[in-house]
């Protein structure tokens, strides 16, 4: 994983939520630079030591809930997923216990759980907790669209990787229309959503469905400035 994927993966999860007491917020920017330099070992340190610190509160603590959730995901970013799962389950068991089963702050762990199990090819057993996910998120309006879009992501492949493409259409749609919302029509991670759901609407609905969203994938990238290519290196003059 590049430095760059890193940092976007942090600021998913990890990045903009408030109320971190002060000792949870320094092992929080600690493990952040840690992750973002790929020293993956030194992450895990820190967010261990933060649920630690967490501990303190209780076993029905929603510090302790978010601190167990950001160590699961460290470990889910390295493929540890064996030992990511009883993390997540123990953040959803003390979130529910803090805070009740239907809380928006269960939406991240119950999503990270899922990506586990879809990552093992477990796919009955991911496609539960995200749409207990996102009921959850769509019955609060603290679930954002973050969450849901994270959610509806999911379970959209998991339905994919199964081959159920009339199970994942609707929710593709919906998708595509949260991001569209999200990121603004003109960007290309919308555009490449969008072109993705057209080669959907193919399979299931023929050329006349797919190939309005196919023109209009192909207008936002012809519309993106493309990079200019820097000059060729001269060689050094030897003579």
């Amino acid at each position: 994983m590049s430095q760059e994927r890193r940092g976007r993966f942090w600021m998913r999860w990890f990045g903009g939520r408030a109320g971190r007491e002060e000792d949870e917020g320094l092992f929080m920017d600690e493990s952040e630079l840690a992750f973002r330099q790929g020293r993956y070992g030194d992450a895990e340190k820190l967010l261990t030591a933060a649920v630690r610190e967490a501990e303190s509160g209780g076993e029905d603590s929603p510090r302790l809930a978010d601190a167990l959730a950001n160590l699961a995901e460290i470990l889910r970013a390295q493929a540890r997923y064996t030992e990511a799962e009883p993390v997540y389950r123990r953040s959803i068991a003390v979130a529910e216990a803090g805070l009740g089963p239907r809380d928006p702050a269960l939406a991240r762990p119950l999503n990270g759980l899922a990506l586990v199990y879809r990552a093992q090819g477990l796919y009955e057993a991911a496609e539960p907790l995200c749409r207990r996910g996102l009921e959850i998120a769509d019955e609060s309006d603290g679930g954002g669209d973050t969450a849901t879009l994270s959610l509806l992501t999911n379970l959209v492949a998991i339905y994919l990787a199964q081959g159920r493409y009339g199970d994942a259409e609707p929710l593709y749609r919906r998708m595509v229309a949260l991001k569209e919302r999200v990121l603004g029509p003109e960007h290309p991670d919308f555009a490449g959503s969008l072109g993705n759901y057209a080669a959907l609407l193919r399979k299931t609905k023929g050329e006349e469905a797919a190939a309005p969203l196919e023109a209009r994938a192909a207008a936002i990238r012809a519309s993106r400035p493309r990079a200019r290519r820097r000059p060729p290196a001269r060689a050094a003059n030897l003579h």
